[in-house]
C-alpha cells in the first residue's frame, strides 16, 4: 500500500520567497506533528498540476469533516475546527470539504489540511482554462492502487494520520493507528484477472500476509470481501485495500498477535447489477475455484468467510441467508437484504450456525435494514453481534468495522 511520509518536526513552517510555507516540501503528501494543529498533525499536499494549464487546483475529501455525538450529522466541522472526541464521517456531495490550494510556481499548488488520527480519501478537482472541471483526479506522486492484471485503478489517493491522545481524546474509536502503515512485518496485496460468470475479464485483490507459505500444510483461512455499488465502473475490487485500508488493519493485527494470519480476497460485484443470482454464480463457480487453485487457501466451510458493505452488505446477508453453511463467518455492514427476503427469514436454513457481526454508522443512510434484520434475529434468538459507530455511509466507518471484525470476531 502506498503511503505518505511521517515527521516528528514540531517546529512552526518554515517560509521564504520561493515557496512560502511549503518550501522545502516535495509533491505529494506529508504528515508532521505541529504543535499548531487542532489535532496535533498537518497533513500537506503538494499537488502537481500535470496539464500544466490548470487556473485553479482544489483538494477534497468526503471524510475530512468531522462531527459530534451532540450535534450530529447535521452540523460538520471543518478541519481547522477539531476539537478532541470528534468523528471524521461524511461520505456523500453534501459532506464533502473541498479547499482551494495556493499556487507556488513551477506547476504546484499546496495546502496545509489539520487531520485527526486514521486514513483518509483525498482527490483533486482541476479548473481548466476554458472554465471547465476535470474532478477525481488521484495524486500523482501518492497514487492509488492499481490492478496491473487489468489495468484498473482504485479512485483516490490515501493519507495516513497517527494518533496523539492529547490533541485527540482517549475516547472509544480516537486511536486509529491500526489503519496505518507498518514499517516491517508487512503482507501484500496481489492483482489479478479470472474469467467470471459473465465470459468476462473480472479482477481481483488478494492480501497475503507476511511470511504467506504457499506450500503450508494447513491451508490458510479466507475471507471474501464485497465493495459496494459506488456508481463508478470500475476498481471496486481495490478499494477495501486502497480506501479501505485492510493490508494496513490486517499486518497491524497480525504482527500484534491480535489476529491469525489469513488470505483476503476483494471481488468487484458491481458490474453484476443488482443480479444477486449472478453474483451468486460468479462467487461459487468462478471465484472461489480460482482462488483455491491459486492460493494455498481453504475449502472448508469452517475456514471460510464473507463479508461486505453497502451494496456489499446486501450481498453478504443474502449469502447468509442461502449459504449459511457454505461459511462459517459473516460480517453486514450499512445495509442488508429487506422486503420478501427478509420477511421470509424463517425459510431459512442453518441461520444459527455461522458466526454473524453486523453494524453501521450512527448517521448511516444504511442503518435501518441492518436493525431490521438484528432484530429478526433476537426475535428468532438466533446470536449475533451487533454494532453502532459514530459515523456515516462511508470509508471511516468501514475501516472500523473491519478492523472490529478480525480483531474480535473473526475465527473465534
Amino acid at each position: 500500500m502506498l503511503c505518505s511520509g511521517f515527521s516528528n518536526n514540531k517546529s512552526v513552517f518554515a517560509s521564504d520567497s520561493s515557496g512560502g510555507d511549503y518550501a522545502g516540501y516535495k509533491p505529494g503528501v506529508t504528515v508532521e506533528a505541529n504543535a499548531a494543529s487542532p489535532t496535533g498533525y498537518y497533513a500537506t499536499f503538494i499537488y502537481e498540476d500535470e496539464t500544466k494549464a490548470a487556473t485553479k487546483v482544489e483538494l477534497y475529501s468526503d471524510t475530512f469533516l468531522h462531527f459530534t455525538i451532540e450535534d450530529g450529522f447535521t452540523r460538520p466541522y471543518k478541519p481547522e475546527e477539531y476539537k478532541a472526541g470528534m468523528f471524521p464521517a461524511g461520505g456523500n456531495a453534501d459532506t464533502t470539504y473541498y479547499v482551494s490550494m495556493e499556487k507556488l510556481g513551477k506547476n504546484l499548488w499546496g495546502v496545509r489540511v489539520p487531520l485527526s488520527s486514521g486514513a483518509f480519501v483525498y482527490n483533486f478537482r482541476i479548473t481548466n482554462p476554458d472554465g471547465t472541471t476535470t474532478a477525481r483526479l488521484d495524486d500523482p506522486n501518492n497514487p492509488t492502487l492499481m490492478n496491473t492484471a487489468t489495468g484498473i485503478d482504485s479512485l483516490s489517493s490515501m493519507v495516513y494520520v497517527p494518533y496523539n491522545s492529547k490533541t485527540m481524546g482517549t475516547g472509544e474509536w480516537a486511536d486509529r493507528s491500526v489503519e496505518l502503515p507498518r514499517k516491517n512485518k508487512n503482507g501484500k496485496v496481489e492483482t489479478v484477472a479470472y474469467t467470471g460468470a459473465a465470459g468476462d475479464t473480472r479482477g481481483l485483490a488478494v492480501y497475503l500476509p507476511h511470511g504467506y507459505n504457499e506450500n503450508r500444510n494447513k491451508p490458510y483461512k479466507v475471507l471474501y470481501l464485497s465493495h459496494g455499488n459506488s456508481g463508478d465502473k470500475y476498481g471496486n475490487e481495490l478499494r477495501w485495500m486502497n480506501e479501505g485500508a485492510v493490508a494496513n488493519i490486517m499486518d497491524n493485527l497480525i504482527a500484534d498477535g491480535t489476529a491469525e494470519p489469513f488470505v483476503v480476497v476483494t471481488m468487484n460485484n458491481q458490474d453484476f447489477g443488482w443480479d444477486y443470482k449472478k453474483i451468486e454464480e460468479d462467487q461459487f463457480k468462478y471465484i472461489m475455484p480460482y482462488i483455491e487453485s491459486h492460493y494455498n487457501v481453504s475449502d472448508n466451510p469452517e475456514g471460510r468467510a464473507y463479508a461486505g458493505l453497502s451494496m456489499g452488505g446486501i450481498t453478504t446477508s443474502r449469502m447468509y441467508y442461502h449459504h449459511a453453511d457454505e461459511f462459517a463467518y459473516f460480517g453486514i455492514w450499512s445495509a442488508a437484504a429487506t422486503g420478501d427476503e427478509l420477511n421470509n427469514i424463517d425459510t431459512y436454513s442453518n441461520l444459527d450456525k455461522p458466526s454473524v457481526m453486523m453494524g453501521a454508522g450512527t448517521w448511516d443512510f444504511g442503518l435501518k435494514p441492518v436493525q431490521d434484520l438484528s432484530k429478526a434475529l433476537d426475535d428468532r434468538n438466533i446470536g449475533h453481534s451487533y454494532l453502532e459507530i459514530p459515523a456515516a455511509h462511508d470509508w471511516e466507518v468501514w475501516q472500523l468495522f473491519y478492523a472490529e471484525f478480525v480483531e474480535n470476531h473473526l475465527w473465534k
